[in-house]
């Protein structure tokens, strides 16, 4: 039996994940949805904090808002790039920010892709789900990233 991918959404914001949610849905794709809240969850959630846990699956993209409380989108990015379990894992930062500084300093600490949060009253969160179906159904992951996901 091949398991459904899992992705982890990042974000302090429930209306955002919500509407992730319902476009995720709406969009056929089959993935398992974890959700943190902040960074500090986010870091548990992919073994990366201080509390001794063992190293959950990790998920095939994490989608990471920049302004959380406790520990920043940035400083969870960081944290990612600087475990070597973790160092390949593809983070697309969506954030209501489009500055530039925001978009530069992301990718300069590791970030795969940069998404813009936008409103759109005919297909709430379509971007979300197009995000997800790129890395889960179009990208090909680097060899032996696929056994630790699969």
């Amino acid at each position: 039996m091949i398991r459904e991918p899992s992705i982890l959404i990042v974000d302090d914001d429930d209306d955002f994940i919500q509407v992730a949610r319902r476009a995720i849905r709406r969009a056929g794709l089959r993935v398992h949805v974890s959700v943190a809240h902040d960074g500090a969850e986010a870091l548990t959630a992919l073994g990366l904090s201080s509390e001794p846990v063992t190293r959950p699956e990790t998920p095939a993209v994490v989608l990471l808002d920049l302004n959380m409380p406790v520990r920043n989108g940035w400083q969870v990015l960081d944290r990612i790039r600087d475990d070597a379990a973790t160092r390949e894992l593809p983070v697309v930062v969506i954030s209501s920010s489009n500055r530039p500084d925001d978009v530069r300093r992301s990718y300069l600490l590791g970030a795969n892709s940069f998404v813009v949060k936008r409103y759109d009253p005919g297909r709430p969160g379509s971007y979300v789900a197009e995000a997800i179906r790129y890395w889960v159904e179009l990208n090909e992951p680097p060899p032996g990233r696929m056994e630790e996901t699969a």
